[in-house]
This record gives C-alpha cells, structure tokens and sequence, in this order.
C-alpha cells in the first residue's frame, strides 16, 4: 500500500512538473515586445541606409501606378535637395562665409540683402542644380486589396563623393562674394569635409 502511495505522489509530481513546464513556454512564446512589433525592412530605404550622403528615397500612393512613381521620384529628390542645402548651410556658416546674394559686373559687386531669406534661396537653388545628376537605383511596388499603388524609389547621384563635393563647391563659389571665395579656396579640404560630414547625417 505504501509503495502505491509513493508511486501515486510520484506520478502526480510528475504531472505538475511537465504541466508547469508547458504553461511556462506557453507565457513566454505570448509574450509582447515593449517597442512595438518590428516594421519589416523595405529595399529602397535600406539602400539610401547604405550610402546616405549621395542617396534619397521617397515613396507616393496613387491608383495609377506611374503617378505613383512620379510622386516617390519627386519626394526622392525633394529630401536630397533639403540635404544638399543643409550641408551647404551648415558648412558656410561654421566658415564665416556669407551666403547673400552677390551682384557683380565687370568693375564692381554688391551684396543684395533685402530679403532674409536670401541664403537659404541661393543653397536651394545650388542644391536644385546637383540633383540634376540624380538617378533612380531601386523601384519596389506594392499594391492593397483596393488596387491602390504603392511606390517607393531610391536614387542616387551619378558621381563619387568627389565629384559632389566638387559640384557643391563649385556652386556656391559661383554664387558668393570674391572674398569670401578666397575663404574656401584657402580652407578648401575643411569646406569639403564639412558638407560631407552634414551628408552622411
């Protein structure tokens, strides 16, 4: 009789054991992440992931699936653009170089400043001149259960990061004063290294 008490408990142990063993697993494979669930990776943004400096994307939703590209393509160049202006901004100022508008002839030059945001216009327009040699890497197309399309590009400039710098730098010395061209002809490599560094952020 004793033998079968012991072999009862036994059993009964067992059970408990085994049975907590799954509950446990059971809580553990339920068990929610904090963050949020995991967005799953997409093409086109891990490529300008890769390469910032000298790549954008953007992404445009439309039922026609070209219009929809059209719209990824422009946003696409749209966030280069801001970038190249930033870069330029960022580099000037921390140079102590005037971003105002410059109007010269043959004998003489004047800074124009009546309009505040003259530095800002001029980096946008150098930065609308390089996006020019821009091209589209990747294309991913997607489409939901209304037929609307989904669209994300890539593109990227058509040169190393040599070539841009150069364009870059080119660019706004053709749009600055003769002295503070001096500046950057003088601080060239930092001029340079800087709108790089304001790139690849």
């Amino acid at each position: 009789m004793k033998k079968f008490y012991a072999l009862a408990i036994l059993a009964a142990g067992s059970f408990l054991f085994i049975a907590c063993g799954s509950t446990k697993k059971g809580i553990t494979s339920q068990t929610v992440n904090p963050y949020g669930k995991a967005v799953e990776a997409e093409p086109c943004i891990e490529l300008y992931e890769q390469s910032p400096y000298n790549r954008a994307y953007g992404n445009g939703q439309h039922f026609k699936e070209a219009t929809a590209r059209n719209i990824a393509e422009l946003q696409a160049r749209a966030m280069f653009a801001r970038k190249i202006e930033s870069a330029i901004l960022t580099a000037t100022e921390d140079m102590g170089i005037s971003m105002e508008k410059y109007a010269a002839d043959d004998q003489t030059g004047q800074s124009v400043t009546d309009q505040s945001g003259e530095a800002n216009d001029l980096a946008m327009s150098i930065a609308q001149q390089v996006i020019r040699n821009t091209h589209p890497i990747k294309i991913t197309r997607y489409i939901k259960s209304n037929n609307q399309f989904t669209v994300f590009v890539c593109i990227e400039y058509s040169g190393n990061e040599n070539i841009l710098t150069d364009q870059i730098e080119q660019n706004v010395k053709d749009k600055i004063s003769q002295e503070d061209r001096e500046k950057i002809e003088q601080r060239h490599d930092e001029f340079r290294q800087r709108v790089l560094e304001s790139l690849k952020k």
